[in-house]
């Protein structure tokens, strides 16, 4: 009973602390609103920094490998509630996009690497590739200090859209289906 106790105080002061991280590094400024585009404009067309880093299956991942494709650039953890919510739509919108050209990738900033990911990505049979960050990949996109983080990247390899904390499916549904020339941007 008290292990069964303290697992329940464990995850819950995970998710009190994404929370309070997350409510006071992602509100927006005074006169923003939260439902747009969360990047500096200057940002919005930079050139997604490339990467490469080792797959759950051992192999390589190139970021610029995949020149032509959405990426759906997805920082988490396995200890992160939120984005534990939102994987299930990841899995979903891989799914329907796929033969699209949309790829997410998942990048694990969890400090055990692929012990803690491999159970997990199992349990929840992810169909994208998953890497776990060594270090430098959240440095390349500028730091990611709220957990999820989430960085779509067109065709060109350009960064098109930052969501800093949970994505829903509808909305990253409608980003890609007006990446992918689907639909018009005005909904956002």
């Amino acid at each position: 009973m008290i292990t069964r106790w303290s697992s329940v105080l464990s995850s819950l002061s995970s998710f009190i602390l994404a929370i309070l991280i997350g409510g006071s590094l992602s509100a927006p400024a005074a006169g923003q609103s939260s439902a747009g585009p969360q990047q500096a404009p200057t940002e919005r067309q930079r050139l997604a920094p490339d990467f490469t880093l080792e797959k759950m299956s051992g192999e390589p991942f190139q970021l610029s490998e995949h020149r032509g494709e959405i990426i759906v650039l997805n920082f988490w953890a396995t200890w992160c509630p939120p984005c534990k919510q939102e994987i299930p739509g990841f899995i979903a919108l891989q799914k329907e996009f796929r033969e699209q050209g949309v790829t997410f990738v998942g990048v694990s900033l969890d400090k055990d690497g692929f012990s803690s990911v491999r159970p997990y990505a199992e349990k929840m049979e992810i169909n994208y590739p998953l890497v776990v960050d060594d270090g430098t990949v959240a440095a390349k996109y500028g730091g990611v200090r709220v957990l999820p983080s989430t960085v779509l990247i067109g065709p060109e390899g350009k960064i098109r859209h930052r969501k800093v904390g949970f994505f829903p499916e509808q909305q990253l549904r409608l980003q890609l289906k007006t990446l992918l020339g689907q639909t018009d941007s005005s909904g956002w």
